[in-house]
């Protein structure tokens, strides 16, 4: 019998699955050599299925107890568990007894990874890289742990390389295709998806991340074109016809994105991702009625999802229906406490009440959630502008230009808040990068003060 969870495995790994599962999870004993047991627990590591991972794990413990194999997926059950502290020690004591072994290396690679230590864990990677095997996922991982230092070129690098061994992995190529728009190298990534395309005319991922590098570069003509290409391959690729309305609602044509997604809405059995996406995308342009039908008929098939109530909080919002908007708030917040979208909502109905400090609490929880966004890190600043929290703005600004060095948004309002508390060294620095028309607006004092005024760069 055909299980779509095996669709990207081997007839081995699923007959030893289910054979397991027919037998060992039921209570009965079955013998499993210690390499089935490896190809079983390994399935349940890749598709994050931890309770069948841990009862795997504990049988082959009971089996071999002294086997460094078991111990080495023992430890990354503490990984998927959260406690990379513990996983390390277990990887350590093995370490000792084989220091070279590279499996024990690619596994001190991911748990120091996990502990933010990305240095180590790029130096275990490269010991893990010296026996040949598996180097496309070790590359990969050389390059993400890269990406955390903000290295983008050797980030860059590594995962051309790993897209040189497996170029139809999709997560390394979106990795890629983000981190060289990150990097302000999209038209490299223009090139080299191009080229790729011509031995792989058919790899819809591809076209769809040549999209994204389009739009990066400002090419939205030819990325629509290119998304065209994708869903002309499978016209129920989901994420193109998503992408589709991106880069028409980036050209500020919103009839045009709803029709990309209202295209999808006719193909797909699963309605409510889309009908929210309809409401969400009204909403942004500022017309809250058709958000607000679009959003109630996507809570009519999923009542309990989060990222909807957060939608329809921020529409009610935007409507001055004070009270709906807190109700769905809270209703997101309750469904997922790190719903940003249910965070910034609730923040802002505490500042409409004027209780700021529920307010302020909403948004460091918004800042801190890993779902948050740069959208959301703009409703921030220009939150703690408005709050006169010049000092905490400073901050956060200089943060985020790290992450963000060409955006004018935050030199905007980084030299606003220099300015606001008499910061004129820095101020220098700051000014030459800001929106000047947008600086103007939200600080129009700069032009009244004749110290900073020679300073202003022209409009």
């Amino acid at each position: 019998m055909t299980n779509d969870r095996f669709t990207d495995h081997d007839d081995e790994t699923r007959e030893l699955v289910l054979d397991f599962e027919r037998t060992v999870l039921r209570g009965d004993s079955q013998f499993f050599d210690v390499d089935e047991l490896e190809i079983i627990i390994d399935y349940y590591l890749e598709v994050e299925d931890l309770k069948p991972l841990s009862a795997a794990i504990d049988y082959a413990e009971q089996l071999y107890p002294d086997s460094p194999e078991v111990k080495i997926r023992r430890a990354h059950w503490y990984v998927a568990n959260h406690q990379p502290e513990t996983a390390l020690n277990i990887l350590l004591a093995l370490r000792r007894q084989q220091p070279n072994d590279t499996d024990i290396a690619y596994s001190l690679g991911v748990v120091y990874g996990e502990l933010g230590q990305s240095e180590k864990a790029i130096e275990e990677f490269l010991v893990a890289a010296t026996d040949g095997w598996q180097l496309g996922r070790i590359y990969s991982n050389i390059a993400e742990e890269y990406y955390k230092l903000q290295d983008y070129n050797n980030s860059l690098s590594y995962y051309l390389k790993a897209l040189q061994i497996e170029p139809e992995d999709t997560v390394t190529l979106y990795n890629y295709t983000d981190t060289a728009v990150r990097a302000g190298l999209a038209d490299e990534a223009v090139q080299y998806l191009n080229l790729m395309l011509e031995d792989h005319p058919y790899y819809k991922e591809a076209w769809q991340c040549l999209a994204s590098a389009y739009r990066a570069v400002g090419l939205n003509d030819r990325a629509v074109d290119a998304l065209e290409y994708a869903v002309a391959i499978d016209p129920m690729f989901q994420p193109a016809y998503f992408d589709l309305s991106l880069t028409f609602e980036v050209e500020g044509d919103i009839p045009q994105a709803a029709t990309a997604l209202t295209r999808l809405l006719a193909k797909t059995d699963d309605k409510a991702p889309v009908l929210s996406a309809l409401g969400q995308l009204f909403l942004r342009a500022g017309n809250p009625e058709p958000a607000l039908q679009y959003l109630r008929k996507a809570l009519e098939l999923h009542p309990d999802d989060a990222q909807i109530h957060a939608s329809l909080a921020l529409t009610c919002l935007h409507m001055s229906d004070l009270s709906l908007a807190s109700t769905h708030a809270r209703k997101a917040l309750a469904l997922d406490p790190q719903n940003p979208d249910a965070l910034l909502a609730s923040a802002f109905v505490h500042q409409e009440r004027n209780d700021f400090d529920a307010a302020d609490e909403d948004f460091e929880k918004l800042i801190l959630s890993p779902q948050c966004n740069e959208s959301h890190c703009r409703q921030y600043a220009h939150y703690l502008y408005d709050r006169g929290m010049y000092d905490i703005l400073i901050d956060f600004a200089e943060e985020s230009l790290q992450l963000y060095p060409d955006d004018p948004f935050y030199s905007t309002y980084l030299s606003a808040a220099l300015f606001l508390t008499n910061r004129y060294n820095r101020l220098r620095h700051a000014l030459p990068h800001a929106d000047t028309g947008f600086l103007r607006k939200l600080c129009p004092q700069l032009w009244e003060n004749p110290r900073v005024a020679s300073l202003l760069p022209e409009e």
